[in-house]
């Protein structure tokens, strides 16, 4: 166990090393005055001048902000469909072409909508519920429906009514795989914050408005772009491996 540990910690760290090697190559083959496509160097070093100033840290807190409000409307939702679901089979195949539907729809024409009908402040706070919800509410759905059939038996015999049977038993029984699709859907959920921010343009202090503001500002220099991203990709890898712990510990 000890050297499994040891060795994916050693492929881990190759990993990074190999990614940053190739980032560099490319940069030289691709834009050797590094403004395109800046050299990771470049980017670490322009990373680090943003990291310096408040405004990085206010927009890190508004998009992580608006992710976990559309994040907790999103579990209260499912939790609430998702259990009435798993509970009630034909209610589940009533929904199923509409989840199916909710993870079909491209992203991007989403965000248009509703750019439409809330406007562009509250678009990626929609954006985050209607990704996440598909998730979680297959999260729950999936951990009812797996629960020992011989312990569902014993509550009815018991005289266990439906409540307290869903709120003392299954949903409980479920909370492992609960867990799981709130770890797994989390980091995503940033991630779709960060890019409905970019595509509708008009949210102020967030990683995705950071992004596109540095735009507008120099079309021809990458480099503020790229450090955003990376400021972006580090917090994202943090929740990952956050959600991975948990995930683990769960299974």
């Amino acid at each position: 166990m000890k050297k499994f540990i040891t060795n994916k910690i050693t492929l881990t760290i190759l990993g990074i090393i190999l990614f940053f090697v190739i980032w560099e190559v490319i940069s030289l083959v691709v834009d050797e005055n590094n403004i395109i496509f800046p050299s990771p160097f470049l980017t670490i070093s322009k990373t680090f001048e943003l990291l310096s100033t408040a405004y990085v840290y206010k927009c890190i807190y508004s998009t992580f902000i608006r992710m976990i409000i559309g994040f907790i409307i999103s579990i209260i939702l499912s939790l609430i469909i998702g259990t009435i679901a798993g509970n009630i089979e034909s209610i589940k195949i009533l929904l199923k072409p509409f989840m199916t539907a909710l993870k079909s729809i491209p992203t991007a024409s989403l965000v248009f909508l509703f750019l439409v009908l809330v406007g562009a402040k509250n678009a990626p706070v929609f954006m985050v519920i209607l990704i996440s919800f598909p998730i979680l509410y297959e999260a729950i759905v999936g951990g009812i429906e797996n629960i020992d059939k011989s312990i569902i038996e014993a509550t009815k015999l018991d005289g266990s009514n439906t409540l307290k049977s869903v709120f003392k038993i299954k949903l409980p029984l479920a909370f492992p795989y609960i867990i799981v699709g709130i770890a797994s859907s989390f980091a995503l959920s940033f991630k779709i914050e960060i890019m409905a921010e970019i595509l509708t343009g008009d949210t102020k202090n967030g990683l995705g408005s950071a992004i596109l503001a540095a735009t507008k500002n120099d079309p021809s220099n990458m480099t503020p772009i790229f450090a955003y991203s990376l400021i972006a990709i580090v917090f994202m890898l943090l929740i990952q491996l956050a959600s991975t712990s948990i995930k683990r510990s769960f299974k």
